[in-house]
């Protein structure tokens, strides 16, 4: 008996060892292959038996079935598969466990017959990762994906899952996720993120702590709420299914993690952002959002509010502790706005409530303005009179002296009231005789000459500048 169990014990060793062997003298005998690839089926891979290639690998409209290159770790060039249409394309599946790299760009377009990409141990490709027009694409692993020039998923609207990068969990490593979007430095063009007509219900692990210039998101029909772990972005444009809540990391949420930088950030079709944590934005649109209602913000640094064509919107409010920062304000063709110093909280404007009830609880809403110095303020909306004689009017006609920083109105200053007790008659003495408002003015259609405090615009502004600097500082 004991005889047997020590033959069965080495068999099994013998076995486990003849796989290993296999797979280790199959590499060894795979070789660098100085010439580009034509991958049609299965059997020009296995004669090919090349574990890196100098030029591209193609895989043409003519390719039938799963194509499978686990021997090939690296390819100098590009790995391209070429389109086809209709009856012709017979492309199932692209396979490799061992792919590393790609010197080029990873480039898939227009093959309706495409099931699955599986590239697990993929970490780079230097060129753009384009993934584009596959209408049956249900798999996609890129799970190791570390480094690309940039990546575009586009029109893949059967994938609903998808492996990209580390997906569980929060890392801040620079070699665990996709945390490189490299861009022009790698002759890759923008560095951009682009995510369209996707039936993903989540973007964990391709939003993990990149750069980028531009990040766009739009028609992602099962996509209802996503936080945003970005660091520095130029443009974000967010393109939602009018049932989308936004939220945003915040720097040192966690110990040593980044918070978002994002120069410019677009929104349309969405339902919320949350306003419980404060990332940088710089400038703000929102246009076209049909079931926004409430919208809060709280953005450090915002310099730009820009709020138009939101049909059902009717109370905005940031959060923010102080707008020191703002410079340009046009909010305009928004019907049911209504814009006070302490709006009231709907009893179904429960989303601050629900996500962050310690904000919620401790401070009432309100539009706080700053003593800027603004280039244009264009406002119509059902504003009451409590909207800007709070900071406008108080610091003008009731300040405590000269040294008082005041705000300052360059550009425009264009203020058109829906509701039939606003009263421009403060803000027209601040126009013509506390040279507030020297650029164009109207206040309900009527427009005033500046006042003799104009002659005073180049210094008064140059001193604003510097206090508005100074409390910058000092806050």
């Amino acid at each position: 008996m004991g005889h047997h169990v020590r033959m069965r014990r080495l068999y099994t060793i013998f076995a486990a060892s003849a796989v290993v062997a296999t797979s280790f003298f199959s590499s060894v005998l795979a070789a660098e292959c100085d010439r580009s690839l034509n991958f049609e089926n299965q059997a020009d891979v296995d004669q090919a038996n090349c574990s890196s290639v100098t030029g591209d690998v193609v895989i043409p409209s003519t390719a039938t079935g799963v194509i499978t290159f686990n021997d090939l770790l690296h390819i100098q060039g590009e790995l391209r598969v070429d389109s086809c249409k209709g009856d012709g394309c017979s492309l199932v599946g692209i396979s490799s466990k061992n792919l590393t790299t790609i010197g080029g760009r990873l480039y898939m377009e227009g093959v309706p017959s495409l099931q699955s990409v599986t590239l697990p141990g993929l970490r780079k490709v230097r060129g753009a990762l384009h993934l584009l027009d596959l209408p049956s694409l249900n798999e996609l692993n890129l799970v190791s994906i570390n480094n690309v020039g940039s990546f575009h998923l586009v029109n893949a609207p059967k994938l609903l899952q998808a492996k990209i990068g580390v997906a569980r969990g929060i890392s801040t490593d620079p070699d665990v996720g996709l945390k490189n979007i490299t861009g022009e430095a790698t002759g890759a063009g923008e560095a951009e993120v682009e995510v369209r007509n996707v039936g993903l219900s989540s973007l964990n692990g391709l939003i993990d702590f990149w750069d980028a210039k531009k990040l766009t998101i739009e028609n992602l029909p099962n996509l209802h709420r996503q936080t945003f772990r970005v660091r520095n972005v130029e443009e974000m444009r967010v393109v939602g299914n009018d049932n989308m809540t936004l939220y945003f990391w915040e720097q040192d949420l966690m110990d040593g993690t980044p918070g978002p930088n994002i120069t410019r950030l677009h929104v349309s079709g969405i339902r919320h952002i949350s306003p419980c944590l404060h990332p940088v934005v710089h400038e703000l649109v929102a246009d076209n959002n049909p079931r926004l209602e409430y919208l809060h913000f709280n953005f450090e640094k915002l310099a730009r509010l820009d709020v138009h064509d939101n049909p059902n919107l009717k109370k905005m409010v940031s959060w923010a502790k102080l707008n020191r920062f703002w410079t340009d304000i046009h909010i305009h063709d928004n019907p049911q706005l209504r814009l006070s110093q302490f709006p009231d909280r709907a009893p179904d404007d429960n989303l601050t409530a629900y996500d962050c009830p310690a904000f919620y609880n401790a401070f009432r809403d309100q539009w706080a303005w700053f003593p800027n110095v603004f280039n244009n303020v264009v406002i119509s909306a059902d504003i009451d009179n409590t909207f800007f004689n709070a900071t406008w009017t108080s610091l003008y006609l009731n300040s405590s002296g000269p040294g008082t920083t005041k705000p300052k109105v360059m550009d425009a200053f264009v203020v058109k009231s829906s509701n039939n007790t606003f009263n421009c008659e403060d803000l027209n003495l601040l126009r013509t005789e506390k040279g507030a408002f020297p650029g164009t003015y109207s206040c309900q259609g009527e427009t005033l000459p500046a006042g003799l405090g104009v002659s005073l615009e180049i210094p008064i502004r140059v001193a604003l500048v510097s206090a508005a600097s100074i409390g910058a500082l000092l806050l």
